[in-house]
């Protein structure tokens, strides 16, 4: 008999209100596990490679996970297998899958095998002289074959005839994962993964050690932030957001960050300009995270709905999802510039940005409640999220600040329409 993950209602609620805590993302990464877990059961039955191949795979699979479970979900449950997974499963759908995304499979149990303490010996793919040692590195500058082994709870590598430990040596070619550091936390700074694109810009290639100082020293700067100022979202971030993955600066003028809906607890970002933006970005894209996990488990919107609306962060006519998912991440955005205005230096900038933000959810909520198009969970979403707004909104703020937000929504309103009803007329009939 086939059991479905369930949210109850305390933490649905609490979620709803753009919550949660360390509980509600606990039964969040259990669901997730569970679809990490189908998903590769589906492509082991499509497995293209040898039976011995596949059996063996799945045969390191299941000892890890008998032997501990824990540090099995800790590895089979890391955000770039859901990337991985998602990846694979669309391009086998699309009939463009390669042999070589399959055997991705083979790092990753090796990898689970060592952390449960079991033995395994795998063959893992070469793409381009890389091989991936998934959550922990890529070994460069190799060539096939190339075999991962989980001996003692180390991960070795026999490479060019040669068995070296990637879990405690300093290999030549290795290029191991680093972890951003504050007290209390730390996060996986991965920009080795093959499976870390999707993000609309490229993931940034292998950052040089004055470039990961930087990002070290700028998330240290924003986690205190959240420390001192919303330590519960500073708790929640601990349990659920594993990795970060940098991208490529395309364009020097903006920062850029984006979540993959089928990858909970990793987002791509380009460094940002400030602690205060670095810890905001956090926030933001780690609710967009919360929320498509919740809609893995409860649909919130009609699929049959076909409507468009205004999004005062976009300038593309927004399908109700969409809007959604836009209102849930910037309730935590508006919440967090709410609470940096404790911080001397940052009072003017967060009071500036806490008006703007939350008059902007305001406004796209309204639209989303007006749509008529809302599933019944999706009803009750919308109700937590207009408590959660409504004291936002009863927030005082200085009535100049107040003013120029509503200004501002007006004015990216009406470019907004103006740049829709050109399209309109330029759109062939």
């Amino acid at each position: 008999m086939t059991t479905y993950h369930e949210l109850d209602s305390d933490t649905f609620d609490a979620l709803a209100r753009g919550d949660g805590g360390p509980a509600a993302i606990a039964a969040l990464q259990q669901a997730q596990l569970s679809r990490h877990l189908l998903l590769i059961g589906n492509l082991l039955r499509e497995w293209p490679g040898t039976t011995a191949e596949r059996d063996a795979i799945a045969d390191t699979l299941s000892r890890a996970r008998a032997a501990d479970p824990v540090r099995f979900t800790d590895v089979v449950g890391a955000p770039l297998v859901g990337s991985w997974s998602g990846i694979v499963t669309r391009a086998l759908g699309q009939g463009v899958a390669d042999p070589s995304d399959f055997g991705q499979l083979a790092g990753i149990a090796v990898v689970a095998a060592a952390a449960a303490g079991v033995p395994a010996d795998l063959a893992v793919p070469v793409r381009d002289g890389v091989a991936s040692a998934p959550g922990l590195g890529a070994l460069t500058g190799v060539e096939a074959p190339v075999r991962l082994i989980a001996d003692a709870g180390q991960v070795l590598a026999h490479v060019d005839g040669r068995l070296v430990s990637l879990s405690t040596e300093d290999v030549p070619g290795f290029q191991r994962v680093r972890d951003l550091t504050a007290p209390g936390v730390r996060i996986a700074l991965d920009d080795v993964d093959p499976y870390r694109h999707g993000h609309h810009a490229p993931p940034a290639n292998r950052l040089d050690d004055a470039d990961f100082a930087q990002w070290d020293k700028l998330f240290g700067e924003a986690w205190g932030l959240l420390a001192r100022q919303l330590p519960e979202r500073a708790a929640e971030l601990a349990a659920g957001l594993r990795t970060l993955v940098p991208l490529a600066q395309t364009d020097s003028r903006s920062a850029r960050s984006a979540t993959i809906k089928y990858a909970f607890g990793v987002f791509g970002l380009t460094l940002p300009p400030s602690a205060a933006e670095f810890a905001v970005t956090m926030v933001h894209e780690f609710h967009h995270s919360k929320l498509s996990a919740m809609l893995d488990l409860v649909p919130m919107t009609d699929p049959e709905d076909t409507s468009r609306h205004f999004a005062p962060w976009r300038t593309d006519p927004r399908p109700l999802a969409g809007l959604l998912q836009g209102v849930y991440a910037f309730v935590g955005v508006a919440d967090t510039w709410r609470a940096l205005r404790a911080e001397p230096e940052l009072a003017d900038e967060a009071t500036r940005k806490f008006a703007e933000a939350r008059v902007n959810v305001a406004e796209g909520l309204r639209s989303v409640e007006e749509s008529g198009a809302l599933l019944p969970d999706g009803v009750r979403l919308v109700q937590g999220l207009r408590k959660r707004t409504d004291e936002l909104l009863a927030e005082p703020l200085p009535d100049e600040a107040v003013r120029a937000a509503e200004l501002s929504l007006g004015d990216t309103f009406d470019r907004w329409r103006d740049h829709n009803a050109r399209d309109r007329n330029a759109a062939p009939a």
